[in-house]
């Protein structure tokens, strides 16, 4: 029976020197080959708040710190607006309800941060709403460390910024709506309707004033060219409708009546832009 168990612990112990010397694994202090991120390319919206970039578990010793080393953008675009100062409103005292806004001032301050960083503890890219990133693909080198040193991880986190996009669309449209940036102001979105591949002026096409979801506007004019909307930036994602009027019958003097439709779109960078619709 001794034997029996003495060559039992021999074994473990050969099973344990084996599967070490084949396995890597860490020594105390020390940073493990596994540190990366999860699904390393990544998506945003320009002028969003994002947070981005999930950090896998490692066998490294804990705890891990993460920093920006360089940013690049793949045509060597300038990445200068990753370092532009946003201001950041911050409650100095916890907020119980009904303060005045008087009061809610003096609870609150105002810091400067960078557009984009880096949580040092978490390792996620932190990305503050009101950023003017241009649309363009980004990689991120980052350096990780602990106790022992530091690895350099070369494009860590890739992330393709853009500027608008098309969320979702109803099935009564001909095709998904076009969304074009065309200069940096002024801060309006042009809306242009086009009923069987042909424009309309913009008095053919109507968005509510008084909804509870939609892009949050003020009307500006009906043009030849279409419908002009003051908007701020960004424009967050939400349900918004169009109403289109419709020939009910084939010469231009029948009446009208009108067909609706929704969208659902974000617009991050401020500036001048052209929503095409199709109907």
């Amino acid at each position: 029976m001794k034997k029996a168990r003495l060559h039992f612990i021999s074994s473990v112990l050969v099973a344990t020197t084996l599967f070490l010397g084949c396995a890597e694994v860490p020594g105390l202090g020390s940073i493990a080959p596994d540190v990366r991120y999860k699904n390393r390319k990544q998506y945003a919206i320009s002028g969003m708040e994002q947070n981005i970039g999930d950090f896998l578990p490692s066998t490294s010793s804990l705890p891990l710190n993460f920093e920006i080393v360089e940013i690049r953008e793949s045509s060597g675009k300038d990445v200068s607006a990753f370092k532009e100062e946003i201001p950041v409103v911050y409650f100095k005292t916890p907020i119980v309800g009904g303060e005045t806004e008087e009061e809610l001032r003096l609870k609150s301050d105002t810091v400067s941060r960078p557009a984009v960083s880096l949580n040092p503890f978490t390792g996620k890219v932190e990305i503050l709403e009101g950023n003017n990133i241009p649309a363009g693909e980004y990689h991120f080198d980052i350096n990780v460390s602990n106790t022992s040193g530091t690895t350099l991880l070369k494009d860590a986190i890739i992330i393709e910024f853009r500027e608008h996009e098309v969320i979702s669309w109803s099935s009564g449209m001909a095709k998904a709506p076009e969304i074009e940036r065309i200069a940096d102001a002024p801060n309006q979105i042009l809306f242009v309707g086009h009923l069987d591949g042909m424009p309309i002026p913009g008095n053919r096409i109507d968005f509510t004033t008084d909804r509870a979801s939609g892009f949050k506007g003020s009307f500006v004019n009906d043009t030849p060219e279409g419908e002009i909307w003051k908007v701020n930036f960004p424009v967050k994602s939400a349900q918004t409708y169009c109403s289109w009027q419709i020939l009910d019958d084939a010469d231009e003097t029948g009446s009208f009546s009108y067909v609706t439709e929704n969208l659902d779109f974000v617009l991050g960078r401020p500036g001048s832009y052209v929503i095409r619709l199709f109907k």
